[in-house]
């Protein structure tokens, strides 16, 4: 669907109400060339889009979208299964069709139910999906769809997508603003009186055509498919698209931009915050038996930590009536305070507020969530800034905290929100951009501890112990969030299991450290590994990499089209005692293996202890983001790695 530009505050004074739905009477003609097309080596894909086409109007609050795919093979077939994610808080999805034509032309009219589904994204993040599924969808159909949305009382500036996971013949996409003389829109920096454009990536013939009535039109052939590869940057953030933003003369110069922008930003933070005695009063509660301005502040940390962020924790699939900009409006810390919950930003400013109610500094910061946005200062759009975090003052030393993210322990950000960058308040009272605080992988930390034993046979029983700490037990935390016990325990198992060779048992035992942020998180698993040794005659061959016998080289091609990035960089430590019958004894022992860069080090070492082998793996990745000239040098590290992990080690049976 069409997304929704994320200027705050853009409302229309005036709204016109008429519907023009005549693109939804009729379906585009179906070519012969169509219907005959197949897969072969000018069409190597399970589909093709024949056509694409999107209309954002915000003169009748209205978008269009209409998508004809052909099937090529039987795992096309899989995109009969449609899904329309939308924010429900402020559209409507309505006017959905659907149809499938046979090669032979037969159409089957799509007549059955459509589903309504709940999305959750990053952070917990809920959207609502109609979902429904084509029927007779053979290798050689085509199928297409079409759908609208609607909404009232604001102005969509669109967020193109251009390119698609598949190839496309032919796409066409239109915007129709409302810039008219009788219609005022007005935004956070004034009145709204222009349309900017922002083309990412597309071709060097493609242009954005301004016809009448201010209408922006993008029509393209043969766009090709968006190649996904792992340890990539977000798609989004690659695929070729075009951003919209309504604006005016304060947005000619993204300087004066993010001096208005931060204006406005800060005088609604501060009338959030405001001067309450409630809140006075539960600092005062937080902070008793405190001995230092630190411990003031873990205190009251802790304190809002504990109360129910609704943006994590609210009701599955429901439409809280916070959600709507009016609820939101009206809210501020004596709300968020007498409902003891709140959204995650609220809580930031509620933390902040409490903070500065014990005569500490304090400042919140808005900031670009990495996972979806990369923060251009260039481009004067606040739409980038997607979450608040804190920024306390101890003296001359500034600490940054993240009280809206549920599990974050003091002291830490989630990684979304550190190496990046963002708004921030000032002691003087101002604002200005600043990063925050880079990433360590000493600040992401894991441990696998392995007890087991090789029988006669080559299969292996034991334990496997998981350790989480610090960055590495919040992204735990929070992906339990989104799940119940069972759920949990599921994910866990499943989580070790791609740890193990195929065909490996695991069965959860034991957890602990859920509920304490502070504390590291630690799980218990049986595991059975059968035939992990092989037989040779006399020898026995084990693996030396316990954990990483279904790991590959990630980076083997020799070629890359996108930057390497990993979310964030970290530490993880193997602990790997296999105890082996005592018949057996150590014919051959991998020699130590060290690779190391100014970014990265691996180590692993094996030795033998009576009829035990102890094996230790280090390895660290301290870097996040590598440009395409540096893949080699990254490719080498890794291959040296594979390397040593690839290791076996030799039992012989018989006399010594």
């Amino acid at each position: 669907m069409v997304c929704r530009s994320l200027l705050a505050g853009v409302f229309v004074v005036l709204v016109f109400s008429t519907r023009n739905l005549s693109c939804l009477d009729d379906w585009q003609p179906i070519s012969p060339e169509e219907l005959k097309m197949t897969a072969d080596a000018a069409h190597p894909y399970d589909a093709i889009i024949l056509y694409h086409e999107e209309l954002s109007d915000d003169m009748q609050g209205h978008s269009f979208v209409y998508k004809r795919v052909k099937v090529l093979t039987e795992k096309g077939k899989r995109l009969a299964d449609v899904e329309i994610e939308y924010d429900a808080a402020d559209v409507h999805v309505n006017d959905i069709k659907a149809r499938t034509v046979a090669p032979d032309g037969t159409i089957t009219v799509f007549n059955d139910k459509v589903y309504d589904r709940t999305v959750v994204k990053g952070r917990g993040i809920k959207y609502l999906a109609k979902t429904f599924t084509l029927p007779n969808v053979q290798v050689g159909s085509i199928i297409e769809w079409k759908y609208s949305t609607y909404w009232e009382g604001l102005v969509y500036a669109p967020r193109w997508t251009v390119q698609e996971d598949l190839p496309q013949k032919r796409a066409k996409f239109t915007f129709v603003p409302m810039l008219k003389s009788n219609v005022t829109i007005e935004g956070p920096h004034g009145v709204l009186d222009r349309v900017y454009s922002q083309p990412i990536g597309l071709p060097k013939n493609a242009a954005i055509r301004t016809t009448v009535n201010n209408k922006m039109e993008l029509e393209l052939t043969d766009i090709p498919a968006f190649v996904e590869e792992d340890y990539s940057p977000p798609a989004k953030v690659l695929k070729m698209r075009v951003n919209f933003y309504y604006g005016n003369n304060n947005m000619a110069k993204p300087a004066d931009f993010w001096k208005e922008e931060g204006k406005y930003w800060n005088k609604e933070v501060e009338k959030f915050i405001g001067h309450s005695s409630s809140v006075a009063a539960a600092a005062n509660q937080a902070i008793a038996g405190a001995n230092s301005p630190e411990d003031k502040i873990r205190k009251i940390y802790a304190a809002v930590q504990k109360l129910k962020n609704l943006t994590y924790f609210s009701s599955e699939g429901a439409i809280d009536e916070l959600l709507s900009r009016a609820g939101k409006e009206k809210r501020n810390v004596d709300e968020v305070l007498r409902k003891n919950a709140g959204y995650r930003d609220e809580l930031s400013r509620l933390f902040v507020a409490m903070v500065r109610a014990a005569n500490i500094p304090a400042y919140e910061m808005r900031v670009a969530d990495r996972d979806e946005v990369f923060f251009q200062q260039a481009i004067p759009n606040a739409a980038q800034l997607t979450s608040e975090i804190v920024i306390v003052s101890l003296g001359s030393k500034e600490i940054f905290l993240d009280p809206g993210t549920p599990m974050c322990p003091f002291g830490l950000l989630t990684w979304q929100h550190t190496g990046t960058q963002g708004l921030r308040q000032t002691p003087g009272g101002g604002t200005q951009l600043a990063p925050t605080e880079p990433p360590d992988y000493k600040e992401a930390l894991s441990k696998r501890l392995a007890r087991v034993t090789l029988s006669e046979d080559g299969d292996l029983r034991g334990t496997v112990t998981m350790v989480w700490a610090k960055q590495e037990a919040l992204v735990e935390r929070l992906e339990a969030v989104r799940t119940d016990d069972a759920g949990r325990k599921r994910d866990m198992e499943n989580e070790v299991h791609s740890m193990l060779p195929n065909g490996s048992r695991v069965d959860f035992v034991s957890a602990t450290g859920w509920d304490d942020p502070e504390a590291q998180l630690t799980a218990t698993f049986k595991v059975e590994v059968p035939s992990f040794a092989s037989n040779a005659g006399k020898r026995t061959l084990l693996p030396a990499g316990f954990f990483e016998t279904r790991n590959r080289q990630p980076f083997a091609h020799g070629e890359r089209k996108n930057p390497v990035y990993f979310n964030y960089p970290y530490y993880a430590a193997d602990d790997v005692q296999i105890t082996f019958p005592a018949g057996l004894h150590v014919e051959n022992l991998p020699a130590p293996a060290s690779v190391q860069t100014d970014y990265a080090f691996y180590r692993f070492k094996c030795a033998v202890n009576g009829n035990a082998l102890a094996f230790t793996r280090d390895f660290a990745m301290g870097g996040i983001a590598f440009r395409q000239e540096q893949y080699d040098d990254l490719r080498k590290f890794y291959a040296g790695v594979t390397s040593g992990d690839a290791e076996q080690v030799v039992l012989t049976s018989g006399a010594h």
